[in-house]
This record gives C-alpha cells, structure tokens and sequence, in this order.
C-alpha cells in the first residue's frame, strides 16, 4: 500500500488541473483561437496519456511507464521485471498515468486562459474605476 502514498497525491493534482480545465473551458465565451488551442491541447493530451500508460520506457532512468512506474529495468540482464503490487493498485496506477499525460497537455493551455480572464477582468476594473472617478471639470 506504500504506492497509494505516490499514486493519491498525483490523482488529486491531475484531478485539480482537469477540473479547472473543463470547468474555465465551461466558464464563458471563449474566441475560437482559445477553443481550437484547447481541443488540440485535449488531442494531444489524449496522445501522451495513451503512450504513458502503453508505451512509455526510460531505459536511462530504469523505469516503464511515468509518472508511477510500474516496471523496473534490471541493467545487468536488461529485463524489465514488473514491480510488486496488486492488480487493482497496477490499474489504478494505469489510469492515474493516462489523466497525467491528459493533464500535462492541457495545464499550458488552461493556465493561457486563466490569465488572460484575469488580464480582462482587470482591464474591466480599471474602466469601471476610470468612469466613476469624477474629473476635475465636474467639480461646482
């Protein structure tokens, strides 16, 4: 059970990242240059999810699939040995590994758009603060 311990924390950051994602997606109006970023970032997310949770080896670091391995590279023999865990913890590790690969696509584009909803709100604030400062024509 030591792998919930790694396997936890990066599901509820993926989930964090995901959430919001959909949820600013969701949230208003968007230019559809920000919608055609967002469904390309979701494409590729799609793409790295599945080469994390298929494909991915690094034999420098030794390890199959990331960010949770699931399999070790023994570099005497050069055979990948599969780390001991039970089969729901290795298809939950599976799963994690997949919305990561989801999540690091999409988390550049959804942080673009979180600042610039913030850069036009605040553009926003400052027009309203503009007009309703009087000038120094208004005063009697």
């Amino acid at each position: 059970m030591i792998g919930l311990v790694v396997i936890l924390p990066v599901a509820f950051f993926v989930g964090w990242i995901l959430k919001n994602s959909v949820s600013l997606y969701r949230g208003r109006a968007w230019p559809s240059g920000w919608v055609g970023l967002f469904w390309l970032s979701a494409a590729l997310g799609l793409g790295l999810g599945t080469w994390f949770c298929g494909y991915a080896e690094w034999e420098a670091m030794q390890f199959r699939r990331l960010p949770i391995p699931i399999a070790r590279l023994d570099p005497a023999t050069g055979v990948w040995n599969a780390l001991e865990m039970p089969s729901a913890l290795r298809q939950l590790t599976l799963a994690v590994d997949f919305f990561a690969g989801l999540a690091l696509a999409l988390f550049p584009i959804t942080a673009s758009m979180r600042i610039a909803e913030f850069m036009d709100e605040s553009r926003r604030l400052k027009a309203a603060a503009a007009q309703s400062i009087p000038s120094a024509d208004d005063a009697p």
